[in-house]
Protein backbone atom coordinates (compact mmCIF):
# COMPACT_ATOMS: atom_id res chain seq x y z
CA UNK A 1 0.00 0.00 0.00
CA UNK A 2 2.81 2.32 0.33
CA UNK A 3 4.49 1.82 -2.62
CA UNK A 4 0.89 2.94 -4.47
CA UNK A 5 0.84 6.42 -2.16
CA UNK A 6 4.56 6.72 -3.54
CA UNK A 7 4.00 6.85 -6.99
CA UNK A 8 0.51 8.62 -6.66
CA UNK A 9 2.65 10.97 -5.30
CA UNK A 10 5.51 10.95 -8.23
CA UNK A 11 2.48 11.61 -10.38
CA UNK A 12 1.06 14.19 -8.79
CA UNK A 13 3.59 16.56 -7.64
CA UNK A 14 4.98 17.02 -11.48
CA UNK A 15 1.24 17.95 -12.50
CA UNK A 16 0.82 20.27 -10.00
CA UNK A 17 4.21 21.96 -10.62
CA UNK A 18 3.34 22.47 -14.38
CA UNK A 19 -0.32 23.90 -13.21
CA UNK A 20 1.05 26.03 -11.00
CA UNK A 21 3.89 27.46 -13.72
CA UNK A 22 0.97 27.54 -16.72
CA UNK A 23 -1.08 29.60 -14.42
CA UNK A 24 1.78 32.03 -13.25
CA UNK A 25 2.89 32.25 -17.34
CA UNK A 26 -1.02 33.21 -18.23
CA UNK A 27 -1.29 35.70 -15.40
CA UNK A 28 2.00 37.23 -16.46
CA UNK A 29 1.02 37.18 -19.78
CA UNK A 30 -2.01 39.10 -19.38
CA UNK A 31 -0.61 41.62 -17.35
CA UNK A 32 1.90 43.07 -19.85
CA UNK A 33 -0.99 42.66 -22.56
CA UNK A 34 -2.96 45.51 -20.28
CA UNK A 35 0.14 47.59 -20.02
CA UNK A 36 0.93 47.31 -24.11
CA UNK A 37 -2.81 48.11 -25.08
CA UNK A 38 -2.68 51.15 -21.85
CA UNK A 39 0.55 52.49 -23.95
CA UNK A 40 -0.97 52.32 -27.59
CA UNK A 41 -4.36 53.86 -26.09
CA UNK A 42 -2.43 56.54 -24.93
CA UNK A 43 -0.19 57.57 -27.99
CA UNK A 44 -3.33 57.10 -29.80
CA UNK A 45 -5.14 59.44 -28.24
CA UNK A 46 -2.03 61.94 -27.90
CA UNK A 47 -1.98 61.34 -31.69
CA UNK A 48 -6.01 62.20 -32.08
CA UNK A 49 -5.98 65.25 -30.17
CA UNK A 50 -2.90 66.47 -32.06
CA UNK A 51 -5.02 66.13 -35.23
CA UNK A 52 -7.58 67.60 -34.62
CA UNK A 53 -6.29 70.83 -33.80
CA UNK A 54 -5.49 71.04 -37.18
CA UNK A 55 -8.06 73.88 -39.18
CA UNK A 56 -10.62 71.77 -40.61
CA UNK A 57 -9.75 68.05 -39.70
CA UNK A 58 -12.60 68.20 -36.70
CA UNK A 59 -13.45 65.02 -34.66
CA UNK A 60 -10.43 62.52 -35.45
CA UNK A 61 -9.98 58.83 -34.79
CA UNK A 62 -6.62 56.90 -35.06
CA UNK A 63 -5.66 53.04 -34.85
CA UNK A 64 -2.69 51.54 -34.72
CA UNK A 65 -1.72 48.51 -36.67
CA UNK A 66 0.56 46.34 -34.80
CA UNK A 67 2.82 43.13 -36.45
CA UNK A 68 5.61 41.23 -34.36
CA UNK A 69 7.96 41.50 -37.91
CA UNK A 70 9.52 44.35 -38.73
CA UNK A 71 7.92 46.72 -41.65
CA UNK A 72 10.62 45.85 -44.89
CA UNK A 73 12.98 48.34 -45.89
CA UNK A 74 13.34 51.56 -44.37
CA UNK A 75 10.35 51.27 -42.57
CA UNK A 76 12.57 50.22 -39.63
CA UNK A 77 12.57 53.62 -38.21
CA UNK A 78 9.42 54.09 -37.10
CA UNK A 79 9.14 56.89 -34.25
CA UNK A 80 6.88 54.13 -31.56
CA UNK A 81 8.84 51.39 -32.41
CA UNK A 82 11.33 51.69 -29.70
CA UNK A 83 8.92 53.22 -27.16
CA UNK A 84 5.83 50.32 -27.62
CA UNK A 85 8.08 47.56 -27.59
CA UNK A 86 7.44 44.59 -24.67
CA UNK A 87 10.59 42.48 -23.43
CA UNK A 88 9.50 39.02 -24.49
CA UNK A 89 8.31 40.29 -28.18
CA UNK A 90 8.45 43.51 -30.38
CA UNK A 91 5.23 45.17 -31.33
CA UNK A 92 5.93 47.40 -34.41
CA UNK A 93 3.54 50.01 -35.66
CA UNK A 94 3.35 49.04 -39.66
CA UNK A 95 0.44 51.38 -40.45
CA UNK A 96 -2.24 53.57 -39.27
CA UNK A 97 -5.89 54.38 -40.17
CA UNK A 98 -7.20 57.97 -39.36
CA UNK A 99 -11.40 58.44 -39.36
CA UNK A 100 -11.92 62.25 -39.56
CA UNK A 101 -15.02 64.64 -40.31
CA UNK A 102 -12.74 67.00 -42.13
CA UNK A 103 -10.93 63.84 -44.43
CA UNK A 104 -13.83 64.35 -47.10
CA UNK A 105 -11.55 67.58 -48.11
CA UNK A 106 -8.98 66.72 -50.50
CA UNK A 107 -6.95 69.26 -49.06
CA UNK A 108 -7.17 68.63 -45.39
CA UNK A 109 -6.71 64.66 -46.47
CA UNK A 110 -3.69 65.55 -48.10
CA UNK A 111 -2.34 68.29 -45.13
CA UNK A 112 -3.26 64.94 -42.64
CA UNK A 113 -1.01 62.46 -44.75
CA UNK A 114 1.57 64.61 -44.53
CA UNK A 115 1.43 65.64 -41.24
CA UNK A 116 1.34 61.89 -40.22
CA UNK A 117 3.55 60.64 -42.20
CA UNK A 118 6.27 63.22 -41.04
CA UNK A 119 5.35 63.28 -37.48
CA UNK A 120 5.49 59.05 -37.17
CA UNK A 121 8.31 58.73 -39.79
CA UNK A 122 6.26 56.44 -41.76
CA UNK A 123 5.41 55.86 -45.24
CA UNK A 124 2.31 57.52 -46.78
CA UNK A 125 1.43 54.24 -48.33
CA UNK A 126 1.21 52.63 -44.82
CA UNK A 127 -1.46 55.32 -44.11
CA UNK A 128 -4.85 55.29 -45.30
CA UNK A 129 -7.22 58.37 -44.31
CA UNK A 130 -10.95 58.26 -44.78
CA UNK A 131 -13.98 60.13 -44.09
CA UNK A 132 -15.81 60.13 -40.55
CA UNK A 133 -19.27 59.15 -41.11
CA UNK A 134 -21.43 62.10 -40.28
CA UNK A 135 -24.60 61.00 -38.18
CA UNK A 136 -26.88 63.98 -39.33
CA UNK A 137 -26.32 63.02 -43.17
CA UNK A 138 -28.17 59.63 -42.60
CA UNK A 139 -32.16 59.30 -43.55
Amino acid sequence: MENKWKKQKLIFIPIAVLVFIAYISVTWNDSTGTKQSTISSTEEARLEQALSQIQGVGLVKVYFHYDNQPPKGNDTDNLLNGYLSSSETEKYVTGLLVVSEGASNPTIKRQLLETISRVMEMPTHRIMIVPMENKGDEQ
